[in-house]
């Protein structure tokens, strides 16, 4: 049936074009390639001399071995800047008549500056495209010296350049766990073409799905004096037979320079790439110029497809699908984004397949080309965005570069079928950038026509109003979301994008463009004013510059994570004031690095009888504000209060949509895209949150970004950078910090107490992420709303634990199996709220189908159990799924199938709901847990207890189990005696605290459930009766999450305890701060470690020695869930019958 067609297509292409010439029958020449990968050398150039000494002469003596492709920090560690690499050749006779040598570099980071036996060949900047030089006029035989100068970006101007300007991703200096290194050098191949003076320049194949046409577009570029006949063939073949479907061979005029040739083929009975069977074509092209024996070819891999949104979904060759993605940043061992075995970048693509993901997103940064062809060949979609993505700063030449990134990409990659979607940014605010961005479409459509393009990940620059923190009141610019002020206005803690905010607390944020966030205050009459003010980080660990300004002139100058400065400083001063005159507030991006620089603010101003506070006069709806204005200074160096501009009192949400469908030159507006990251653990209020979540109007919802990692086991990894002989890399080193932060913790806390050996800890946190992936997975899948989730992440990167697999692509126990579950077509997804509580109370049980039209036309009768401990059966019952027949509107993702509330009066321990098929379909899932304990009974924890503070909650708890309450009776025996100290202590507490400290000393146990009690004005442990007070951290987890850990103690009795804490048993206790920097606690009974992105440790409650007594500290959530949830009850109770019990 083939060779008709073929007979057809090529007489119709001869009639259509004219006599065709044949080929040269005798022995042809075609076009070599000469692989200059390998030993090279490397130096250098810190104070920019190569230039001046001529170092494209010669090697220069300090140079030493470096690898190509590789980085340049392997050789020269901790080293930025400019570098010079050397490579001598020889070079194979030119066969062409004509011929000419050309090098192309597939990949150098930043820019390049090119010479070969000391001519210059030319310059490129941009660090992740091809490019190519003519280098005939400069080789030679034998000999050749190749030069290339690498500029790798600082934030000091090099040749004009600075990191913040180019695209560069999060690349960050100094370097901070979650963001990029920034490494530089030649990171792909090198190469020496011998080719002929008519050459394919670019080949661009575009199959048609439906039709199965093939649209060519073939660049072919002359080096010729006039214009001169050439032949040109195009041919499609079945890419894994190799057999020819369809051929065109046709005569053209090359001009000298660029020829563009287009042709249109068809290829009979043309199969889809599919997922699950990506049918590959290979198109090729030949170009030979008439009277030559010398010809050159081109071919690239193509597929049939179509992806696009449609009718409330994604599509794939017009069939529905959920789309399920990860995202990765290629991030590798040592050679940071080159792995330094090939095999390492493949396994993502394997692993992630196996889990049943079937899209990748490179998040800001472009695949490797081998990963491509695996994409294609392994039917894995790929959303692919540039380094220009995300972090690039605004300059006069911001535009061409985000240009040469973005379309050097498409240009690169436009004929993989894997490709589907193009992103253009990622969580990028409203400013020059996202507008350049949003403008660029239609430049990008003149390069590929074929495939989505998604604006902004995200959707950072306030495209939709809701896209707000709900009850965080922020101030910024019009169309940006930074710089800001911004106030939690609740009563209640508030967590998103990484940052808590405390009930009322204020904050500033810098701008991407490195405004300063401001806020300013003028004096409403003259006189001595009264300055307080602390800065914190309330980020996971912002980095910022902080300043005080009176009328511009510096009043404290601070740094928060920088230059050695710790979380917080602190500012009195005392200053005289003219009405009118300004103090400034301003937060800068410190390190210039822009990102996760939330800052708080906590002042107060002193004039007279009057105390200003901006936390507490914030206003969300004028501005000024009184004495109060919110607004920015201008970017530079030190801030500079003349260039202060208040934010605008109108806010214009932006108008452009979130992204275009192939063959679309316009935005369009049909699904949103969030990034919601939640709070861990995860509450039933996050959980409701997750299953309800929506775009605007309760439309679609692209959630493309959310997940929760583990730990990076600090422990391991360090041997396997031993083990490949790389210690001393600069990722290396950075975890070998971490681990030593670690083991000083292991020792001063007696973790051997709990865990057997440091490995045991770092093995419990990988696998607790395996079942915090599958909750927040459960919750998303049953949303009806969310048409295709991006998980974070692939691997564990940024030096964070954010991954599926670790940095050397172990798997993380039980990860494998949860996500394959997880992302099943056919899911059951199941609910239980509250998970723990009393016997007798009444549980909320719902069973939603996740069923991506898994199911036939049809009844699928389903069994609903709930079973207990042993023998115990609350109840079993039967529902039915009713698939209707084909013709009706389609059925939602996810469908409510039963739900009902059930009393459970069984004996302790875990329920489970069990939700099984009983014929004809088998889903995923069906099973969840939640916890029954029995009432308080028996003794009371004592006979009496002194309730040290007004605290009526805790009174009435105490009574209710029996226990006599007193107050502090100075004349009765302090021994053995149960101090409880409340939520707020006695006034004046000054002189109070004193007295508990003189009981203490004398043979009392005080417990402190609640460490609010310390807090005087901004300082949080002030009244703690210790020598060394420390501070009360905060440690909020999300996505980089901590491990709370408890040894097995008598304030744990009866509670699940020595190891890592269960998050869903334990998940309304989990607080967001510890205690750190107090006196070495006697007992160090529970903490909490943060080895998920960097390091931060503390404890949640310890036992200190104060003279003959004892005093526990807490900071798990006990008080607040007194009654409501039966692990809290049960620690106090503990807490209480252990120091009645404890020898004093």
């Amino acid at each position: 049936m083939r060779a008709p067609h073929l007979l057809l297509v090529t007489v119709l292409a001869a009639i259509a074009l004219g006599p065709v010439s044949s080929f040269a029958a005798g022995p042809a020449a075609c076009t070599e390639t000469v692989c200059l990968d390998g030993q090279w050398k490397l130096a250098a150039d810190p104070s920019d001399a190569g230039k001046r000494e001529q170092w494209m002469l010669k090697v220069h003596p300090t140079a030493r071995d470096a690898k190509v492709p590789w980085i340049i920090q392997d050789a020269w560690p901790d080293y930025h800047g400019l570098a010079w690499y050397w490579r001598t050749f020889d070079a194979p006779p030119n066969p062409h008549a004509g011929g000419r040598y050309v090098l192309r570099f597939w990949a150098v980071d930043y820019a390049a500056d090119v010479w070969l036996n000391g001519k210059p060949l030319g310059r490129h900047e941009g660090g992740e495209s091809a490019f190519e030089f003519d280098a005939t006029e400069a080789v030679k035989p034998a000999g050749n010296l190749l030069a290339v100068r690498v500029l790798n970006p600082t934030h000091t101007p090099i040749d004009g350049i600075v990191l913040n300007q180019t695209p560069h991703r999060n690349k960050a200096l100094p370097y901070g766990a979650g963001s990029a290194w920034d490494q530089g050098g030649i990171m792909d191949s090198v190469e020496l073409l011998i080719c002929p003076p008519v050459r394919t320049a670019d080949l661009f194949a575009r199959g048609d799905w439906k039709s199965g046409e093939v649209r060519i577009r073939l660049e072919v570029h002359g080096d010729l004096d006039k214009p001169a006949p050439a032949r040109v063939e195009f041919s499609v073949a079945t890419a894994r037979e190799g057999g020819t479907v369809a051929l065109s061979r046709t005569q053209q005029e090359i001009k000298p320079g660029r020829t563009v040739v287009e042709q249109t083929l068809r290829v009979p009975q043309h199969r889809l790439w599919e997922l699950n069977d990506p049918q590959l074509y290979r198109v090729t092209a030949r170009v030979q110029a008439d009277g030559s024996e010398s010809f050159d070819e081109r071919s690239v891999r193509i597929g049939f497809r179509d992806f696009r949104f449609a009718d409330g979904y994604f599509r794939l060759n017009g069939r529905r699908i959920y789309l399920r993605c990860s995202h990765t940043g290629n991030c590798c061992p040592a050679g940071l984004e080159m792995p330094h075995d090939p095999d390492l970048l493949r396994r993502d693509l394997l692993n992630v397949k196996a889990m049943r993901f079937n899209a990748i997103r490179f998040i800001s940064g472009i695949a490797k080309r081998y990963q491509l062809d695996l994409c294609d060949e392994i039917g894995l979609m790929v959303y692919e965005e540039s380094y220009a993505g995300w972090c690039l700063a605004d300059s006069p030449q911001m535009g061409q570069r985000y240009d040469e990134s973005v379309l050097g990409m498409v240009l690169r990659d436009r004929n993989h079928a894997c490709l589907t979607i193009w992103g253009l940014l990622n969580e990028t605010s409203d400013g020059a950038v996202f507008r350049h961005a949003a403008a660029l479409l239609p430049a990008l459509r003149e390069l590929d026509d074929t495939r989505m393009v998604i604006l902004n990940s995200g959707r950072w620059d306030n495209a939709h109003q809701q896209q707000g923190i709900p009850g965080i009141d922020a101030w910024h610019p019009a169309e940006r979301i930074d710089p800001c002020v911004t106030r939690n206005s609740t009563d209640h803690v508030i967590q998103g994008l990484g940052i808590t905010w405390q009930p009322k607390q204020l904050a500033l944020h810098p701008g991407v463009g490195g405004e300063y966030g401001a806020l300013r205050w003028t004096a409403p009459r003259a006189g001595q004013v009264e300055l307080k003010a602390v800065f914190a980080s309330i980020a996971k660990a912002a980095t910022t510059d902080v300043h005080v300004l009176h009328n511009g002139k510096a009043v404290f100058e601070s740094a928060i994570n920088v230059g050695g400065k710790g979380a917080s400083a602190s500012c009195q001063a005392t200053l005289a004031v003219q009405a009118g005159d300004t103090l400034d507030f301003a937060v800068g991006w410190g390190n210039g690095n822009y990102g996760a620089d939330t800052t708080a603010l906590a002042a107060t101003i002193r004039l007279g009888d009057k105390t200003f506070d901006p936390a507490a006069e914030f206003s969300a709806k004028v501005n000024p504000n009184g004495p109060w204005t919110c607004g920015q200074l201008a970017s530079g160096p030190r801030p500079d209060s003349k260039t202060f501009a208040p934010f605008p009192t109108t806010r214009k949400p932006s108008q452009v949509g979130t992204f275009a469908n192939p063959g679309q030159a316009r935005w369009d507006n049909g699904f949103d895209d969030r990034h919601p990251y939640q709070r861990v653990p995860h509450t039933e209020f996050i959980i409701r949150t997750l299953r309800t979540i929506a775009g605007s109007g309760d439309g679609p919802l692209f959630l493309s970004e959310y997940g929760v990692g583990s730990a990076v086991d600090l422990v391991r990894v360090g041997r396997l950078y031993e083990q490949i002989g790389k210690a001393g890399a600069d990722d290396a080193r950075f975890y070998a910090v971490q681990r030593d932060r670690f083991l000083a913790d292991w020792k001063a806390w007696r973790l051997d107490e709990c865990f057997d050996r440091p490995e045991d800890f770092f093995r419990q946190s990988l696998t607790k992420m395996a079942s915090q992936r599958l909750l927040g997975t459960n919750a998303i899948r049953a949303n009806p709303n969310v048409i295709g989730y991006s998980l974070t992440g692939t691997v564990d990167q940024g030096m964070t634990g954010e991954g599926l697999t670790t940095t050397f692509r172990e798997f993380k126990p039980g990860t494998v199996d949860a996500m394959f579950e997880a992302l099943a077509p056919l899911r059951w997804c199941l609910f239980a709220e509250p998970l723990n509580v009393y016997r007798g109370a009444k549980v909320r049980l719902e069973a939603v189908l996740a069923n991506e039209d898994a199911l036939a036309p049809g009844e699928y009768p389903v069994r609903v159990q709930v079973v207990g401990p042993g023998p115990t059966r609350v109840l079993e019952e039967r529902a039915l799924v009713k698939i209707p027949k084909p013709g009706a509107a389609e059925l939602p993702l996810a469908m409510p199938v039963w739900a009902k509330e059930v009393a459970v009066d069984g004996p302790p321990g875990a329920y489970r709901l069990l939700v099984t098929f009983e014929k004809g379909a088998a889903a995923t899932g069906g099973q969840t847990d939640f916890f029954v304990a029995d009432p308080p009974a028996g003794p009371a924890p004592t006979d009496e207890v002194v309730l040290w503070g007004d605290d009526p909650l805790l009174r009435k708890w105490l009574t209710g189990r029996g226990v006599r309450v007193r107050g502090l009776d100075e004349k009765s025996s302090p021994a053995g005696e149960v101090i409880l100290a409340g939520l707020k202590p006695p006034q004046p507490a000054g002189p109070a605290f004193e007295q508990l400290r003189r009981r203490i000393e004398r043979g009392a146990t005080a417990i402190f459930p609640c460490p609010e009690v310390f807090r005087q004005d901004k300082d949080p442990m002030a009244y703690l009766p210790l020598e060394h007070k420390g501070t009360l951290a905060h440690m909020a987890s999300w996505v980089y999450l901590k491990d709370e850990w408890a040894k097995r103690h008598p304030i744990f009795d009866g509670l699940p305890c020595g190891g890592v804490l269960d998050l869903a048993f334990y998940r309304e206790i989990i607080p967001d701060h510890v205690l750190a920097g107090q006196n070495p606690p006697a007992q160090a009974v529970a903490g909490a470690i943060n080895a998920s992105q960097a390091y931060s440790s503390g404890l949640l409650v310890a036992v200190h020695s104060l003279g003959s007594g004892r005093i526990v500290l807490n900071t798990l959530r006990v008080r607040d869930n007194l009654g409501a949830h039966p692990a809290a009850d049960r620690l106090l109770a503990n807490m209480i019958r252990w120091a009645g019990a404890a020898p004093k």
